[in-house]
């Protein structure tokens, strides 16, 4: 592998991809991979985006298409990802590139598992299982389920790791420019997987470099240069990506903010119970559909497949595979988040919440927003499938097991790693998908903003839909991320539609379409070219009044198309 992509072997991981992917990835143009109640309209529409802003000349950074009508500055989550399919998307549409970005995600992920299983160990058949056991973490499997498709792109951690051994054993100059230049790509994809691997390789670049400084100065300020030259790569990479980032965030026309009030109260709604590394069956940290509404799903469950192989490299392999097992369980421990959380509340020590490394970690940097910890864990899934390779290939050489047996064997608990996690956690296979196709109401979409409503159902995601359908009629639309009431930027005209103050919470919405006033029906008029009502939506968002009969006295009835309510207004 030293020096060249094993093309043979990602196509051999591309199959497994197709196969974890299926059966929606074989209608690449008509479905989205992930569940159209949940996050995958926002991450879809990103790529399109991206891609409509740079093929208009302009950076996909601030835009007058969402938050209208003023607009405002937003960096769009997973921009590597939209950059590297923009010819797909520019040639046939996001659907296609937007799937084809996780299938390769997928099959990279099993060849990024493979090599830092043969660099663990040796090269040999029992690699193939911890290939195939990374690309079928529940964790991940959750994730694409979810639709956050950053948070797919988990083979540049082990790469990372991969690239971290082969710095270190060989010493020269382009190995470590090679992990600066991964560590870089890993943080820019995605910020949690850039900590977690920078927290890992530090402390195993800092061990080597100890034992050679002490052995030999020589080699131990070879080391302590090439560890620079790997942070100066690295840093050199992430350092515009950061600004950017941060710039958005802070910028006074800011689509999405984030307060301290706002990020303890998702530490809570993303809280981590140990259990969930080792419970099988559908065990949640936090269940979010019984207790936010929210139909998320997330774990972390290891499997006791690939532990048991983790023992058997623990026994029988070497002294790094040992040292390795530490760099895991440090992860999981980074995965826990700031307190410990138990039975669906935090833990408490006389009257105080048991802090955890994770919020040592915060104290010291407390600029840091780190919300989800449950992506730090993935140090410790790309590790533990890496080692339970390892442990594989440990038994067959323990037990002389040769042949059609070492195959069987190999095969066997191959399949029975994939199997735990396809079918044995709170993961859903095969993977849930959207209805990617658009009514033709939105393709002659005339000028002026488009408004869709209901803006909520509930508490799913269900309206992010909107942002959809803005890559069919690419007029501006009122809603910034996610499609709720208080998202709306367009307050003049959402006014008329939202609760009477005092009007009661157990509703489960603060949406009560009223017929809007003369001034506001102006506005409307002046502002929008279309609007658009959804009766199902609306009937699942158990309204108390219809936005029909709100807005018919104002504008005329409707048409009705595809299902749809629509008002043309220009």
């Amino acid at each position: 592998m030293v020096g060249k992509l094993p093309w043979t072997r990602l196509g051999i991981w591309t199959v497994l991809a197709l196969v974890i992917l299926a059966p929606g990835i074989f209608q690449p143009m008509s479905v989205l991979m992930g569940d159209p109640r949940i996050d995958v309209w926002n991450h879809a529409w990103g790529y399109w985006f991206v891609a409509e802003s740079l093929g208009n000349g302009q950076l996909p950074y601030h835009t007058h298409l969402v938050g209208g009508p003023d607009g405002g500055v937003l960096y769009f989550i997973d921009t590597p990802g939209a950059l590297i399919s923009l010819p797909l998307t520019w040639a046939f549409g996001p659907t296609l590139a937007y799937n084809l970005v996780l299938l390769g995600r997928m099959a990279m992920a099993g060849l990024a598992a493979q090599m830092l299983c043969e660099a663990l160990s040796k090269p040999g058949l029992h690699s193939w299982l911890a290939g195939a056991a990374y690309a079928t973490t529940p964790f991940v499997l959750c994730e694409l389920g979810n639709g956050i498709s950053e948070v797919c792109a988990t083979q540049w951690l082990p790469l990372t790791l991969w690239a971290a051994i082969r710095a270190i054993d060989r010493g020269r100059w382009r190995d470590w420019a090679l992990l600066g230049l991964l560590q870089g790509i890993t943080s820019v994809t995605t910020f949690y997987y850039g900590l977690t691997s920078a927290l890992l390789v530090a402390p195993l670049v800092g061990y080597h470099l100890v034992r050679r400084f002490i052995s030999d100065s020589k080699q131990g300020i070879q080391t302590l240069k090439g560890g620079a030259l790997a942070g100066l790569c690295g840093g050199l990479l992430v350092l515009p990506h950061w600004l950017i980032f941060r710039a958005s965030l802070a910028d006074p026309g800011a689509l999405i903010k984030r307060d301290g009030e706002l990020n303890m109260q998702l530490m809570a709604h993303n809280a981590v119970d140990p259990r969930v590394y080792f419970t099988p069956g559908d065990f949640q940290s936090v269940d979010l559909a019984a207790v936010y509404g929210e139909p998320f799903i997330h774990t972390a469950y290891l499997r006791w497949s690939v532990i048991a192989l983790v023992v058997l490299a623990l026994v029988y392999g070497s002294r790094r595979i040992r040292g390795w097992s530490l760099l895991g369980g440090f992860s999981l421990v980074l995965g826990l988040g700031p307190f410990l959380w138990w039975g669906g509340e935090w833990y408490t020590a006389g009257g105080m919440k048991f802090s955890l490394p994770f919020e040592w970690l915060r104290q010291l940097t407390p600029e840091l927003a780190i919300t989800h910890p449950l992506r730090l864990s993935i140090g410790a899934q790309a590790i533990c499938c890496a080692l339970a390779g390892a442990g594989l290939g440990a038994l067959i050489e323990r037990f002389q097991i040769q042949g059609r047996r070492a195959a069987l064997t190999i095969g066997g608990l191959t399949f029975l790693c994939m199997a735990e996690g396809l079918f044995g956690s709170s993961a859903t296979w095969p993977l849930p998908t959207a209805q990617a196709e658009v009514s033709t109401v939105y393709s002659n979409a005339p000028e002026g903003m488009v408004l869709e409503l209901p803006a909520e159902v509930g508490t799913t995601m269900e309206t992010s839909v909107y942002f959809w359908h803005q890559t069919a009629h690419g007029q501006p639309i009122p809603y910034t991320p996610d499609v709720r009431m208080g998202s709306a930027r367009d307050r003049k005209t959402f006014q008329a539609f939202q609760a009477p103050m005092g009007a009661d919470p157990l509703l489960g919405t603060t949406e009560q379409p009223s017929p809007p006033d003369a001034s506001t029906v102006a506005h409307i008029r002046d502002t929008y070219g279309m609007i658009v009502l959804h009766p199902e939506l609306e009937r699942r968002a158990q309204l108390q009044t219809s936005y029909e009969q709100a807005l018919t006295p104002a504008f005329g009835p409707p048409e009705e198309i595809d299902g749809l309510k629509v008002w043309r207004l220009k």
